[in-house]
């Protein structure tokens, strides 16, 4: 049987994504990026709707595309991109907010680590007109940390709600 994550754990944990979350809005993708565990997995599938499947079928196969498939070098030369003042897709830079909600902790196979699903709203504006809301759930894979941080990010699954994305680009981290 699988231990179960402790109030304080609870607490301790949804701390860390909250502060995760505001790192963020605060635009301190440095700090962010020491988030991130050296074998990191971020990936967010494109969301397929299967208009014609039939009642009881078995789901579809995984996808097979991508909005992004991140690890931390790639994560990293993001950010540098960003840095550089010339990603004309964040210029000037997007107004974020993220929401995060019904945070629930399951232990991972490995003693110690564990996944961590929430759903998220993230409201981005740009400009004067533009808006984005991008809604999903997400699972993040959490390993403790003596060093730094408490924990580090291994791995972020997201999965968007839409079906077809709207917003002009993808140019923020979720």
């Amino acid at each position: 049987m699988k231990q179960s994550a402790s109030p304080e754990l609870q607490l301790d944990i949804e701390r860390f994504v909250y502060e995760e979350a505001a790192v963020l809005d605060r635009h301190e993708y440095r700090e962010w990026l020491g988030l991130f565990a050296a074998d990191l997995v971020y990936q967010m599938p494109v969301t397929t709707n299967y208009h014609e499947q039939a009642v009881g079928a078995p789901p579809p196969p995984a996808p097979q595309a991508y909005y992004f498939h991140d690890d931390l070098r790639t994560l990293t030369q993001r950010v540098k991109r960003l840095e550089t003042g010339k990603g004309w897709a964040e210029m000037p830079p997007s107004r974020t907010r993220r929401m995060l909600s019904n945070v629930i902790l399951t232990p991972a196979d490995v003693a110690g680590e564990w996944n961590v699903a929430c759903n998220f709203l993230l409201y981005r504006s740009r400009l004067e007109r533009q808006v984005d809301l991008f809604i999903g759930a997400r699972v993040d894979h959490l390993r403790p940390h003596a060093g730094g941080s408490r924990w580090k990010i291994a791995r972020r699954d997201l999965t968007l709600d839409q079906g077809t994305l709207i917003a002009n680009n993808l140019s923020i981290f979720f």
